[in-house]
Formats: structure tokens, C-alpha cells, sequence
């Protein structure tokens, strides 16, 4: 069962992302569509995209304000380690999809290994530009698509005789995906709730599953974190996780009632995206931290039961706690530096706000290192570093594969703010 995961670029050049992907001669080998590794202007092709965007004016804020602007889209492709994927097979499945759903945009897709498992997967860089209608790729990419795409990668592995999830294709024949594939499922009655900004126990344990996933790499890690977090749980008949908020035994729902993202299926499947180094998570030694922090908080309570308890005088939800981490996944904060380097970013005063909360709790938390790690800060200078040299003609063409399309007629801080 491949996993999808996406990342939205922001940095006023593809090329970090790009240097990134090649340093150290670490590709297996690249495909691309709509350009090439070197193109006969001797452009690379992180300067060929970043000029089409130029050329289309996607290269700034679609709307006035001091957004940043969404200048590529970085999807990973991870196969199932047990299908044992050769490259070659992985190289047919990952072209065929892109194709399929960027057959109008510049993209380059390069093959890792560099996991602890040795699983090759492929990295799909999606230039923001249609070339066809000049139009920005970011509102194409909504929930509802990228679920959509999703499900299309399991219907292509199973046509190529590689692992699927099966409820995808079954409930698609029986006319029932809606209920199967949803990853929030919720209810009518739920999305009242949250529309008046009530609470919605399952909500609660929609958040609390999401920081466990974020905080584990296998089954047993999960598990205690849902313990730490305040979950009770069991196996019910199907062999799904039925989980409840401890103190209230019939606050309790099967993870597939709450979408399939939240079903064993669909948790175990994030966390071997984890373990193959392609979910960029909370490291071990961190995630053990929080669980013993909180854990101790969580069982003394809270006043009601969305707040999960108090930190040095502050009370703290499960939703305070899922922002933080996902704050820090989106930033690749991973210490106490790294937040003081991202507030110094220009921002707008919701995402400012935003993150100072998420720094306080980070503090209160005491699970990040004051400083970088030595070899993650040199990593980090080089990304952020400027290039003033031309590119460099350099070709590996012995590992790249150049898909082209007929010649188009022409006639990050992004927290988001809510």
C-alpha cells in the first residue's frame, strides 16, 4: 500500500529543494516531465522552473498582503516495504502517476534509498505553473483532490500487482467509498457542533490520535502515547482500535467511524511512513520526553475535558499540543533556536500569534534542545545559503529519464492564517 505524503514549498527558489534532493550524488536516478535536468539554454532545472513561474507571474502573492507564495509542491511516494519494489518498477509507478495528474507542469521526481530500511521511494517536485493556462497550482491541490489522487496511486499499485488498500477498491465497487476513504469523517451533527465552536468529544480523540501518530514509530509507541494523551482503548471484532477518553467509558468509537485516516489501517500506515524516514516526525528521545511530561498532567486533569491540563500556570488543550507539533513538522523545528529563527520571519499577526503560543507550550514542554544539532544546523546553513554563481552544466544523464511534452504555446514562513 504506497503512501502519499505532501509538503508545499515556499521559498522564493526550487533550488534549496532540488540541491537538497542531489547533494552527495544520493539520487538513484530522475525522471522528468515538461523539463530536463539541463536544458539546451544550459539551465538546470530548478532555474527552468523557477523562470516559468517568472514568465507567468506566479513568482509573487496571488492577492496584495505579505503572503508567501506556494512555489512547489514536494509530494514522497513510499511503497509498501513488503512488496520489496524494484527502482525500475517504482520509476513506472511514480511517472505514470505524475503524469496522470501533473501532465501540465514541470516536474522532477528523484529516487532515495536513504532509509533505515533501504526502501527505494520517490520524491515528486511539482513546479506551481500550468503551462498550459498559465494558472497557479495551489487551488487545484484541496483536501477533496488530494484524497482523490490518493485513492488513484492504490487503484495504479494493484494494477501493477503491488499492495493497495483493499476498502479503497472494494467500497469503491459497492458504491460505498464515501464512507471508507473519508479521512474525517464526520457527522452532521459534528460539524454543527464545531461550527458554534463547541466541543466534540470525537474531535478530541480525532486530535489526541494525531499527536500520538506524530509521537511514535510503531505499534507499541502509539499505544502508550495514546495513554499519555488520555486514551483508553481495545480491539474490537474487526481487529480495529476502539478508542475512548479515560473517565468517560461510553465517549467510545471505533477509528473508522472517525475516517479512514484513523482506522488501524490507516494509523499503521502512517507510521511506516515514519519508520522508512519519509514522515518527518518528533525524534525518540523527544516524543519519550513529552509522554512523560504530559502523561502525569493528563491524569491529574483538567477543568473540563478538552483541556488536557496545566503548565506552568497555563491550561493546555490537545489542540494546542497537535498545533505545536505540527508546527514544528511544517518548520522542522528542532530546538529552542529554531523557533527564535522562525519568528523572526515576516509574518502575519495570526501565524506570529500562532507560534508564540506554540513556542510557550514548546518551553513549558522542555522536549527541545536549546541549539541545533551540529550536523542538522551546517544542513540548515546550506539550504538557507545563497548561490551567486551561474549553474553549473553538469549532467548525470546516466541516471535521469527526460519525459517531454509538446512545446506550450504562451499567447517557509506558511503557517497559514486562520
Amino acid at each position: 500500500m504506497p503512501q502519499l505524503k505532501a509538503r508545499s514549498g515556499t521559498s522564493a527558489s526550487v533550488r534549496s529543494c532540488i540541491d537538497y534532493l542531489t547533494r552527495g550524488g544520493r539520487a538513484l536516478a530522475a525522471d522528468f516531465i515538461n523539463c530536463s535536468e539541463v536544458d539546451e539554454r544550459g539551465r538546470e532545472v530548478w532555474r527552468q522552473m523557477d523562470d516559468t513561474r517568472r514568465l507567468f507571474g506566479n513568482d509573487v502573492p496571488a492577492r496584495s498582503g505579505n503572503g508567501r507564495v506556494r512555489t512547489f509542491e514536494h509530494l514522497i511516494l513510499s511503497p509498501d516495504p513488503k512488496d520489496g519494489i524494484p527502482l525500475e518498477k517504482l520509476r513506472e509507478l511514480a511517472t505514470a502517476w505524475a503524469w496522470r495528474h501533473f501532465g501540465d507542469y514541470e516536474v522532477a521526481i528523484y529516487y532515495h534509498d536513504d532509509n533505515r530500511l533501504r526502501i527505494p521511494h520517490a520524491h515528486i517536485v511539482v513546479n506551481n505553473t500550468n503551462l498550459k493556462d498559465g494558472r497557479r497550482l495551489a487551488p487545484k491541490l484541496t483536501k477533496g483532490t488530494f484524497r482523490r489522487m490518493s485513492d488513484d496511486l492504490q487503484d495504479m499499485a494493484r494494477e501493477m500487482g503491488l499492495s493497495a488498500f483493499r476498502e479503497n477498491y472494494e467500497a469503491r465497487e459497492s458504491g460505498e467509498i464515501a464512507t471508507v476513504t473519508q479521512n474525517n469523517a464526520r457527522t452532521r451533527a459534528e460539524r454543527a457542533i464545531l461550527a458554534e465552536r463547541g466541543y466534540s468529544w470525537k474531535e478530541d480523540i480525532r486530535q489526541r490520535l494525531r499527536c500520538a501518530v506524530k509521537l511514535s514509530y510503531g505499534n507499541a509507541e502509539f499505544l502508550a502515547s495514546c495513554t499519555a494523551l488520555g486514551l483508553d482503548y481495545r480491539v474490537d471484532r474487526r481487529g480495529d482500535w476502539v478508542f475512548s477518553i479515560a473517565g468517560h467509558p461510553t465517549w467510545q468509537v471505533a477509528g473508522r467511524r472517525l475516517g479512514f485516516d484513523y482506522s488501524r489501517r490507516g494509523i499503521e500506515g502512517w507510521l511506516m511512513l515514519g519508520r522508512t524516514g519519509n514522515g518527518r516526525k518528533v525524534g525518540r528521545m523527544q516524543a519519550d520526553l513529552i509522554r512523560a511530561t504530559i502523561s502525569p498532567i493528563v491524569a491529574a486533569g483538567g477543568p473540563t475535558p478538552n483541556i488536557l491540563g496545566i503548565i506552568d500556570g497555563r491550561e493546555f488543550t490537545v489542540g494546542d499540543v497537535a498545533e505545536m507539533l505540527d508546527l514544528c513538522e511544517k518548520l522542522d523545528i528542532r530546538s529552542a533556536d529554531d523557533f527564535a529563527d522562525a519568528l523572526s520571519d515576516r509574518m502575519g499577526d495570526s501565524a506570529r500569534s500562532r507560534l508564540e503560543h506554540a513556542q510557550r507550550l514548546a518551553e513549558s514542554l522542555g522536549h527541545l534542545p536549546d541549539h541545533r544539532p551540529r550536523e542538522y544546523g551546517r544542513r540548515l546553513e546550506e539550504k538557507h545559503s545563497h548561490h551567486d554563481s551561474e549553474p553549473s552544466n553538469g549532467s548525470h544523464s546516466s541516471y535521469t529519464h527526460h519525459h517531454s511534452a509538446p512545446e506550450p504555446s504562451y499567447h517557509h514562513i506558511d503557517i497559514g492564517e486562520r
